[in-house]
């Protein structure tokens, strides 16, 4: 069954999900309120607007084996309307955005299309040369001061040992 129309589902009271940019804009433009377990990647970030806008909670993955944790938190979304009303908020804006976003897509790729060798829509750091492109310089800096570290440790370590032979 396809996730959007089990979101569209009026028995649908709470969505538990990992916080995939996909689940994330389904939950948010259906105004079901979320229980978000990011695993990795961008899923904490995604995780982190759901709950900004107060229609989810997002929820550590390593208190999955805290039942108790797991279950006081379903409940508070569960019998706290404002968690359905702030994610029925936030598909009310999705919805009524000035400019969808599919036009405003069709409208950047028209252009772009348009005038395909304007330099303006090329970004400055394809025009780089190598160093700069892969910030080889800030790389040779930080290993030239780590050298010098592991040297000034070295001759540190050998006067101790000599003290110490000394003694």
């Amino acid at each position: 069954m396809p996730q959007s129309a089990l979101l569209a589902d009026k028995r649908v009271k709470l969505f538990i999900t990992h916080g995939g940019l996909a689940s994330t804009m389904e939950v948010a433009y259906s105004g079901k309120p979320a229980l978000v377990v990011p695993l990795f990647s961008d899923q904490f970030h995604n995780g982190m607007m759901l709950s900004r806008h107060k229609g989810a909670i997002t929820y550590d993955k390593y208190e999955l084996a805290n039942p108790t944790k797991l279950i006081a938190n379903v409940r508070q979304i569960l019998e706290t309307p404002s968690f359905l009303e702030n994610a029925e908020l936030l598909a009310k804006v999705l919805h009524n955005q000035p400019i969808q976003p599919k036009q405003l897509l069709l409208s950047h790729m028209e252009f772009a299309a348009k005038f395909p060798n304007l330099k303006s829509l090329v970004p400055e750091n394809n025009f780089n040369n190598l160093i700069a492109f892969y910030y080889l310089d800030a790389y040779l800096v930080i290993l030239g001061f780590s050298i010098y570290i592991i040297y000034l440790l070295s001759k540190l370590l050998k006067f101790r040992i000599f003290k110490m032979k000394k003694d």
